[in-house]
């Protein structure tokens, strides 16, 4: 397992302070990111977060405030199946939509003039009727 480094957990912390002093649009979506981010993984302690490649002493203080920012910055990954699930049932619905009634349907049954049935529309060969 990688263990990660000081400038890898902070790096996120680092790139939302410079977006915030960078100028007002950058500052916007950076806390728009956080908000989602924070919205998405609701009220989650610490500890609950994969702890794989950390170091035990970031776990509390500072370093654990750092790293929790860190778990916040990375919210895509762990709503993945949720983000996931979501799109495919989106792609869903916009790929099966009902048909527009201008669309010409390929069963002549439904091309009929309303109130006739097929049986009264076929022609008379058809109906093994002869002259």
């Amino acid at each position: 397992m990688k263990t990660r480094s000081a400038l890898e957990i902070c790096l996120p912390l680092a790139l939302f302070v410079a977006a915030c002093a960078l100028s007002l649009p950058t500052l916007l979506i950076a806390v728009a990111w956080m908000t989602i981010g924070v919205i998405s993984l609701g009220h989650r302690a610490l500890e609950s977060f994969p702890t794989d490649g950390i170091p035990r002493e970031w776990l509390r203080g500072y370093r654990g405030a750092c790293l929790l920012f860190y778990h916040l910055a990375w919210w895509p990954w762990y709503m993945r199946t949720p983000l996931r699930d979501s799109a495919d049932r989106i792609g869903k619905r916009l790929f099966t939509r009902k048909r527009s009634p201008h669309h010409k349907s390929e069963n002549p049954s439904d091309n009929l003039p309303t109130g006739e049935c097929e049986e009264n529309s076929t022609s008379d060969a058809r109906q093994g009727r002869r002259d």
